[in-house]
Formats: structure tokens, C-alpha cells, sequence
């Protein structure tokens, strides 16, 4: 194995010498020693000892052939100039052989330099990052599209009884559009707050569909299609700022000129025009709305489908002129309107020249009622909203006059005639 390495056993006149034993390679040497060791099993130990330019080396061995042959490998090195390894034991050998196994291709040293800076990032906790960064990349969750993970959340919320159709389908099937064939797992919160920004525009609308895609992601994580117990993606998206500031409103004589062009050149809408107005509903109750529901014997709107969620299961009252408005209408069975009623009156409107706040028609009801009844409690039931809310956007924006005008709006049939109803059914001024 060694061919330039030779053993001498060092002579002794009339008497053979076994130890110490010197091995030679070239011009260099080295000695391997007997000497006592009690603990060791047969009493000795060998020790091999060598020089090199930082001085005198050993190392024990309690086998005599392992410290002759580690003898043969270091004087094999230090004869080929390789003193750095020579200074190397056989556990350092095995360790470094050992190292470069586990480092697999890649250079040892680069391994030790990626291990060094992945301490000090980490603090010495880079385990636990390792871990955190594989939930995150998809190592421990199910890859899925967003098409598809919206396909089951929908199909699981009808299952559980909720009314996807009036909140999740409003939202969802834009947010697939934008990101369907993705998987949800790839989408950050910057791609989502440009969608939500570019989207909805308008504050309320970007916090409601904020809501549903972080019910969205937060379902994703418990069925284990993004990594367990981490905020979601979706929830580092921030609220928009709600104005708090006067909502939008239109008077009575707004309201009155309303009624009588959609009379006159859209009959179809007038029965949602007036729902909205007279009684309050929002856009999805007027939508949902029938007209077995309403009952102009009795003055009084049931609402078909309320809100989930809210106090909305109500009696809304109708005043006799607002019920002369309703019996205008054409077929009053079945649907009150289609699902784009409310839209399509805003747009009508808007476009001969009507100034139609967004929700005008229930922000108008709700305010005429307060001034007209002086009660809020009562205006809180009738809309289907909180008292707290109507003292906090709805008192004091028109006087009882002007409130109890609101709902005595006469037909064209009454106003030729001369006749203005009060809200209790009476001609005005009898």
C-alpha cells in the first residue's frame, strides 16, 4: 500500500528489541512506542509520535497494528510534503469523510458557509425556520387551484345552509377571473389588495369582498389547503376606510319625479322603485321581494327574504299613498323584479339626469321615517337595522314636514284630482 514506506525494528546487542518501532518514507520518520497503561485491557498502550514544524506530535492507540499502520499514513504524508493532513488523526479522517457523505454534492465548505449564515439569520433557530418556510412553499398542505378550492368552499357553505347566492357568488366569481387556474398558495397579500383596490372601488364594497375572501382563505387553511395555524394571506390585506361623513340622500320632490318617469316609461321597475322607497329594503330584499308579501289590505311589507345576520325578519308599515303606488303596478304575483332591479333604476335614472346617491332610496326612507315618526326605536325595526346606526347617520336631516310629505307622495290620478294623502290615509288638510 505504502511502497516508499519502511518498518525498522531498532537492534539491541544480544538481545532482540521489539519496541519502539521506527517507520520510515523517504527522508522522514517516525516512531511508534510501547508503554504501560494500567487501564488498558492488556496493560500497555502504543503511542506514535512524530515531529512537525509546530513541534513534537503523539496519539495512543491501544492496538500495536493500528498505531503501526497510522504510523506507515503519516510518514507517507509527510514525505509527500502533505503536513496538514498528517496532522490529522483517524477520527478527524472519519469525520471528514462523514461530513462530505451528508453534504452530498455540494462542497463541504459552501455547506458549512450556508450553515453558518442560516444560524446567525436565525438566531440559532434555523430548524424551526426551515420548518416554517416548508409549511409555507407547499411541502406539508394539498396544492390546489383557485377555481377549484372556490368550487368546494361554495359547494360546503350551501351544505351548512348559508345563502351563497346574496353574499359568496357576488364576490368569488370575480376573485376566479382574476386567479383561477393559481394555486391559492402562490397568491400574496399585494396581489390581493391590488385586486380588492382595483375592483371595489368603493370602500363598504372593498370591505365586504374582503370579507369573503378571508372567510375563503381561512376555510383553505383548516381543511389543509394552505399551511395550519398561520395568518392567511388574505388577512394581511388592510380595510378600506369607511366615510363616517352624511350619507346620500334625495328629497321628496326627487323621489315624486322618480315615481311618475318610471310610471310613465318603465313600469316594469316602478313596483322595486317603490319597495326601495316607500319601505326601505335593501337591493338584495328587493330583489328577493314577492308580491304575496305585500299587503295593501293590511299596509304592511313582509319581507321576503331578509338578511342573515342582521334584525331584518320584519313588518315594514305602508302608508295608503304609497299603497296607491303599488297598485299601479301591472302583474303583482310572484317576483316583485328581477336581480338587477335596483341597478337598472339607478342607471335609468342617473342617465336623465337625476343625481342617485349609491343606497339613496333605503338612506332616504330610513331618514324621512325618523322625521316623520320621532321614533327611533320604531325605525329600527321597520329597517331592519341597529338603533345605534340610525343615531349615528340618520337624525336630523329633515324635518317632520318633510318627512311625512315623503310618504304621502300622490299617483298622477290623486295629484289631477287634487287630492294628497297623509300617512294615516286621510286628504291632506281635511
Amino acid at each position: 500500500m505504502f511502497p516508499f514506506v519502511t518498518c525498522v525494528e531498532t537492534p539491541k546487542t544480544g538481545k532482540r528489541k521489539t519496541w519502539p518501532k521506527t517507520i520510515t518514507s523517504g527522508s522522514v520518520s517516525v516512531k511508534v512506542y510501547e508503554v504501560n497503561h494500567a487501564t488498558a485491557r492488556t496493560g500497555k498502550a502504543y503511542v506514535l509520535a512524530w515531529t512537525t514544524p509546530a513541534g513534537r506530535q503523539t496519539q495512543k492507540f491501544a492496538d500495536p497494528d493500528q498505531a503501526v499502520n497510522e504510523g506507515r499514513l503519516k510518514a507517507d504524508q509527510m514525505s509527500a510534503g502533505r503536513m496538514e493532513g498528517a496532522s490529522m488523526t483517524s477520527g478527524d479522517r472519519d469525520e471528514l469523510q462523514a461530513a462530505r457523505r451528508i453534504a452530498g454534492t455540494v462542497p463541504l465548505l459552501t455547506a458549512l458557509a450556508e450553515w453558518q449564515q442560516a444560524r446567525e439569520i436565525t438566531s440559532g433557530k434555523f430548524l424551526v425556520a426551515c420548518e416554517a418556510w416548508a409549511a409555507r412553499n407547499g411541502v406539508s398542505y394539498e396544492t390546489i387551484t383557485t377555481a377549484t378550492v372556490v368550487t368546494k368552499f361554495t359547494a360546503a357553505k350551501k351544505k351548512a345552509g348559508v345563502d351563497v347566492k346574496a353574499s359568496y357568488d357576488k364576490i368569488l366569481p370575480s376573485l376566479v377571473t382574476e386567479f383561477g387556474e393559481r394555486s391559492l398558495g402562490s397568491i400574496n397579500s399585494r396581489e390581493l389588495q391590488a385586486w380588492l383596490e382595483k375592483r371595489y372601488p368603493h370602500p363598504v364594497s372593498r370591505n365586504t369582498a374582503r370579507k369573503r375572501i378571508v372567510s375563503l382563505w381561512r376555510w383553505s387553511r383548516d381543511q389543509n389547503y394552505l399551511p395550519r395555524d398561520m395568518k392567511t394571506e388574505a388577512e394581511f390585506t388592510s380595510t378600506a376606510q369607511e366615510d363616517d361623513g352624511d350619507i346620500g340622500v334625495i328629497g321628496t320632490q326627487t323621489f315624486t319625479e322618480l315615481l311618475h318617469l318610471f310610471r310613465k316609461k318603465h313600469p316594469g321597475y316602478l313596483g322595486a322603485l317603490a319597495v326601495a322607497g316607500f319601505c326601505g329594503l335593501r337591493r338584495s330584499e328587493v330583489h328577493e321581494q314577492a308580491w304575496e308579501d305585500i299587503d295593501l289590505t293590511a299596509l304592511h311589507v313582509r319581507v321576503t327574504k331578509a338578511k342573515r345576520n342582521t334584525p331584518a325578519k320584519r313588518l315594514v308599515p305602508i302608508s295608503p299613498a304609497a299603497a296607491n303606488w303599488f297598485l299601479l303596478c301591472g302583474n303583482r304575483k310572484g317576483p316583485m323584479c328581477t336581480n338587477l332591479a335596483i341597478d337598472r333604476i339607478r342607471n335609468i335614472g342617473r342617465d336623465a339626469a337625476f343625481t342617485l346617491p349609491d343606497n339613496c332610496f333605503r338612506h332616504s326612507f330610513i331618514s324621512h321615517r325618523v322625521a316623520a315618526t320621532g321614533n327611533v326605536a320604531e325605525t329600527s325595526l321597520e329597517s331592519g337595522n341597529s338603533p345605534r346606526i340610525i343615531f349615528q347617520h340618520y337624525r336630523s336631516l329633515f324635518t317632520k314636514a318633510q318627512g311625512e310629505a315623503w310618504f304621502s307622495i300622490p299617483t298622477e290620478k290623486q295629484k289631477s284630482a287634487g287630492i294628497v294623502l297623509d300617512m294615516q290615509g286621510k286628504a291632506a288638510g281635511s
